[in-house]
């Protein structure tokens, strides 16, 4: 497959995902993120994400590839967070970037052709912008106050319908969303949804991320792209 083919099979797969679980090893803790990855992919996790704040790339280099094998196998779009050096060493499908991250033209250059670029954004002002530079999806947030950011101020259910109405690129809704609250940002008009700590912290990663799915609905084109 050449890198167009790949970018378009990533960019169809975007299309149709609805719900972006991360590893993130500050929530992890001293738990395997190998097994909580495998649970979350079994359970119909459609992206996955390694998130690792306060980690040098390389020290989490081996651990990257070996999430990449697991969201292959599963056939789950796999992201790095912050580094589109380790993206593309690791063969990711993309790299995640915050708003202070590098810009989409910079990060293209590091990242192999066809490798994806997803965005956070906090406004709608933001979310244009990342669209208008080129990210491949956007994560609207923080929805709900949200314990992996506490110093986050929440956006609120509003910008989800803004978003909604203005957007064109497939797009995210992320921060504090748990199965107690996720009718409230569907209703909103958010149909797809990041989840960090909810899945994490569930018992049961596995079944969690089942209900979460069902509750999404099945997969199919959703809007975006």
């Amino acid at each position: 497959m050449n890198p167009e083919e790949r970018r378009w099979l990533r960019k169809l797969r975007l299309r149709q995902a609805r719900l972006y679980g991360i590893i993130d090893l500050g929530v992890l803790g001293t738990r395997d993120p190998l097994a909580a990855a495998e649970k979350m992919v079994a359970g119909g996790i459609d992206i996955l994400q390694l998130r690792a704040k306060g980690c040098a790339p390389q020290s989490v280099e081996r651990l990257a590839v070996a999430l990449q094998g697991i969201a292959e196998a599963g056939g789950v779009l796999f992201f790095v967070n912050d580094w589109p050096q380790l993206a593309r060493r690791s063969n990711a499908d993309g790299v995640h970037l915050g708003q202070e991250d590098l810009r989409n033209e910079e990060a293209r250059r590091i990242l192999a052709e066809g490798q994806l670029i997803g965005r956070s954004t906090h406004s709608l002002e933001q979310a244009l912008t990342a669209e208008r530079d080129g990210a491949d999806y956007i994560a609207v947030g923080p929805i709900f106050p949200t314990p992996t950011k506490p110093e986050a101020r929440p956006v609120g259910l509003p910008l989800i319908r803004e978003v909604g109405r203005r957007i064109k690129k497939p797009f995210f809704c992320i921060g504090g969303i748990r199965k107690e609250n996720l009718r409230e940002v569907m209703d909103a008009g958010g149909d797809r949804v990041v989840m960090v700590s909810a899945i994490l912290q569930a018992p049961d990663i596995e079944g969690y991320c089942r209900e979460v799915a069902a509750m999404l609905g099945p997969k199919g084109l959703l809007a975006g792209g």
